[in-house]
């Protein structure tokens, strides 16, 4: 996920994401691939407080869709 998407996920100001990831200080794991931050869905939902997400084949498919799409 963009860290502009997890930021506003989090309720954390996008234009200070960046400056808190190199703190360390971001409230999940963010890693960098091609040159963007990025985190994965389950430490996003982890960070929510989502212990233990279920993830669905269908659901995959219908947000690949949408993003497809949209995206």
């Amino acid at each position: 996920m963009p860290l502009r998407k997890v930021a506003d996920l989090l309720g954390v100001d996008a234009a200070k994401a960046s400056g808190l990831v190199r703190a360390n200080r971001f409230p999940c794991r963010v890693t960098k691939v091609k040159g963007r931050y990025v985190a994965f869905a389950v430490d996003v939902m982890a960070a929510m407080g989502i212990d233990d997400p279920i993830v669905r084949t269908g659901d995959l498919l219908a947000g690949a869709e949408f993003a497809r799409r949209w995206g």
